[in-house]
């Protein structure tokens, strides 16, 4: 049997639509095959909530939204179409959330503790999720507060400052910056020059290590010394000092006396000192002595007669 041109168009267009509406409900989320059961949650706001969005369990798509429905109590009637393969617990709530930061709106399903599963047709508690706005306009908020009062602490500030800051006490405050200017200046200077003395001070600071560690090293030597400085300091306090002290000063008064009966030419030592032909003699004396002394030693012949075998010597 052959079909006509005519018929041929029609069941393709008929297949057409068909394919076309399935594709349709399947990118709308619906599942066309297995079947859905359907929830409803009631809202205050649904901010934004469109019908075809996502419902999700965990962030996997489960199901979409339906129907949206404006009821007459100011409340908004959301019915959730999820597929029958899914189990839903009695007490899962059905939150509104954001599921990017442009605001996107999905239902996310919270799943109940319980075994028993909602029936369809079941109305889940629903709540909303703070919003990542809502969140920032929490934390900005007392932000906000602290920062009016800073503003108008500084107002305030900045008005009694105007008020001290007249001309005179500018321009101290202008010469004591440049004082400022002038010590920050010399205090490089001395950084520069400290800079440049940098190797001497390594140097000293060597040195002082070095000297250090040699007094470390003769630490029982410097001791020792001063242990024999304690026992002389000892000895010498128990010397005694004031008899010493007073036989200097006898033995003193002595000689002074011996040097006055000297000068007086008392005693043989004081006409020894004091008689100038006494002391011509005794030279003359010790000069003729000598003399002798020379002459006997040179030819004792003179002096000492011996004879040798009953021989006498010649003159």
């Amino acid at each position: 049997m052959r079909l006509s041109k005519e018929i041929k168009i029609g069941v393709l267009v008929s297949v057409s639509v068909l394919v076309f509406f399935a594709g349709f409900y399947f990118l709308k989320g619906a599942n066309i095959f297995s079947g859905e059961n359907e929830y409803y949650a009631y809202y205050d706001n649904v901010q934004g909530l469109q019908t075809s969005s996502s419902v999700q369990i965990k962030g996997l798509g489960v199901g979409r939204v339906s129907n949206i429905e404006l009821l007459d109590s100011d409340k908004v009637k959301v019915t959730l179409a999820v597929g029958k393969d899914v189990a839903v617990p009695v007490g899962t709530t059905a939150e509104l959330a954001s599921s990017d930061l442009l605001g996107t709106k999905v239902v996310v399903l919270n799943l109940g503790m319980g075994t028993e599963l909602a029936k369809d047709g079941a109305i889940l508690p629903a709540s909303i999720e703070s919003g990542v706005i809502d969140n920032i306009s929490v934390e900005l908020s007392p932000l906000i507060i602290d920062l009016r009062h800073v503003l108008s602490t500084l107002d305030t500030v900045l008005i009694g400052v105007s008020g001290v800051l007249n001309e005179k006490t500018a321009n101290s405050l202008s010469n004591t910056v440049g004082s400022l200017d002038i010590t920050m200046q010399n205090f490089s200077e001395l950084a520069e020059k400290l800079n440049k003395e940098s190797e001497t001070l390594a140097s000293m600071i060597r040195n002082a290590n070095s000297i250090a560690e040699n007094l470390a090293q003769n630490n029982q030597s410097i001791t020792n010394i001063i242990e024999n400085a304690e026992k002389t300091t000892d000895a010498l306090a128990k010397a005694p000092i004031q008899k010493t002290i007073d036989d200097l000063q006898s033995a003193s008064k002595q000689l002074n006396e011996v040097l006055s009966k000297i000068n007086r030419k008392e005693g043989t030592l004081g006409y020894l000192v004091n008689d100038e032909k006494l002391y011509k003699d005794l030279t003359e004396t010790l000069d003729a002595l000598d003399l002798l002394i020379k002459d006997v030693n040179a030819r004792p012949w003179r002096y000492i007669n011996v004879n040798v075998f009953g021989k006498k010597n010649k003159e």
